[in-house]
């Protein structure tokens, strides 16, 4: 239910409104344009680059319905004062009757160095001494304060342009209902835990291809190993229960309003038994859920001759 609040205005009580409120933000070269003229296709107000300080008097225009939108997004970037549009966000999330989300979105460092390498556009803090990469680098600092206070971490790495529209689209627009991105990732645990992740499972129990000399070169997309591995018993048990129960959790989520989730699967080298499950999780369907994949560390070097253990 849309909430109101009474307003005076020239001594004379009225109720307005409030407005449906997206703040998008984020790393440049994450999509933050595409998501913003996303919600703009569906109805909503886009304002683009609002320097903090002007966020009260914007939100007060609202209320006193000189900006007559009942559905408004704004764009914020690093660009600015990023300490005051943190407190003004803040103030607002926490004092004023609004319906507020704060959207970050974001994707990993070297898919936004690759983004910007292709496209040729320069990053709003690189300089003639500071290159793309450390611009991303400071970017991800100056905006950390943003990220932990936002409602919906949307990750791009998986998304194409398209995928990301039908995803904003499919989640924002009034008539739908709403939709959840799953990021499933496979990982080797040599390399480190996803930070990100919400969900994380360890199967270096399980059969490892990796010693079989037929399969050590492949990888877990390729049918010979998952044929290997679904014909062990160990994995068929294992399978009946993470499928159950990773799904049971997406569907709770979901119901509960979330956006998006991560689910890590993690392996030594995160080359052979987390990618088959990862990859076969993923295949699943679930209504108005978007599984995707990501194999982050597929193509590390796990042919050192001490191998896995």
């Amino acid at each position: 239910m849309q909430k109101h609040t009474s307003i005076r205005q020239g001594g004379v009580e009225r109720h307005a409104e409030l407005p449906q409120v997206v703040v998008v933000t984020g790393y440049s070269g994450a999509g933050k344009n595409t998501v913003l003229y996303s919600l703009e296709d569906i109805g909503f107000f886009c304002v683009n680059n609002l320097p903090g300080s002007l966020l009260q008097q914007f939100f007060e225009s609202t209320v006193q319905a000189e900006i007559a939108h009942s559905r408004i997004a704004l764009g914020i970037d690093v660009r600015g004062d990023i300490s005051t549009t943190i407190h003004k966000l803040y103030r607002l999330k926490t004092v004023w009757p609004f319906s507020l989300k704060i959207v970050f979105v974001t994707s990993s460092h070297q898919v936004l160095l690759k983004r910007f390498q292709e496209t040729r556009r320069r990053h709003p803090l690189a300089s003639s001494t500071k290159d793309v990469s450390d611009a991303i680098r400071q970017e991800a600092e100056m905006l950390q304060p943003l990220c932990d206070m936002a409602d919906v971490v949307l990750d791009t790495d998986q998304f194409t342009i398209h995928q990301l529209r039908h995803f904003v689209i499919s989640t924002f627009c009034a008539d739908n209902q709403q939709e959840m991105v799953v990021t499933v990732t496979a990982f080797g645990f040599k390399y480190g835990v996803p930070p990100e992740s919400n969900l994380l499972f360890d199967v270096r129990f399980l059969p490892n291809p990796y010693f079989e000399p037929s399969l050590k070169q492949l990888n877990g997309t390729d049918q010979p190993v998952l044929d290997y591995l679904f014909s062990q018993k160990a994995v068929q048990e294992y399978w009946d229960r993470f499928s159950s129960f990773a799904m049971y959790v997406v569907d709770q989520s979901l119901k509960e309003g979330r956006f998006s989730m991560n689910i890590a699967i993690g392996c030594t080298g995160g080359r052979h038994r987390s990618v088959a499950l990862a990859h076969s999780f993923a295949k699943q369907t679930m209504p108005h859920v978007t599984f995707l994949t990501r194999y982050r560390d597929i193509d590390r070097d796990v042919y050192q001759d001490k191998g896995e253990l």
